[in-house]
């Protein structure tokens, strides 16, 4: 070692392991009691994905809630003023990442019962069902958008 070189620094706490992609160890369930393997399998990733555990720090309900914020980041189809539907909206990650972009008309339909997201409204049906779509721009309040002979919502 040389004057001019300063001492190196020793960490104090050393690395915790993991891998190149920065997920540590996977976790292990301790009991597969009343699981099938698939169950287990899918029990197992779940608690090892990193965007999982992401969502349940930042109070999303899914995953999926990234992948909207991605999508949306790209395409800003999320704004002020703009009518949403979810088709298919439980648990309501894209509602609640919609309602943090900004928008104030929303509904959503599922066959699952979904948790309320103020100010969405939510109906629990098959959205291919007789009337779901009658209701669904009920609840947003009108037809939707005029473009040529078709109407147009987005969702």
């Amino acid at each position: 070692m040389s004057d001019e070189e300063p001492p190196r620094k020793r960490m104090v706490k050393p690395p915790a392991g993991g891998n190149e992609g920065g997920r540590g160890k996977p976790a292990r369930l301790k009991t597969a009691y009343g699981r099938t393997p698939s169950q287990q399998a899918w029990l197992e990733r779940q608690i090892n994905d990193p965007f999982s555990a992401k969502a349940r720090a930042l109070g999303y309900r899914s995953r999926a809630a990234f992948k909207i914020s991605e999508i949306d980041d790209k395409f800003h189809f999320f704004r002020k003023g703009a009518k949403v539907i979810d088709l298919g909206c439980a648990p309501g990650g894209w509602l609640q990442i919609a309602v943090e972009r900004g928008v104030t008309t929303l509904a959503g339909i599922d066959l699952l019962p979904v948790d309320p997201v103020a100010p969405a409204h939510l109906l629990e049906m098959d959205f291919t069902a007789d009337g779901a779509p009658e209701k669904l721009l009920e609840l947003l309040g009108g037809e939707g958008r005029r473009r040529g002979d078709e109407t147009k919502v987005q969702s």
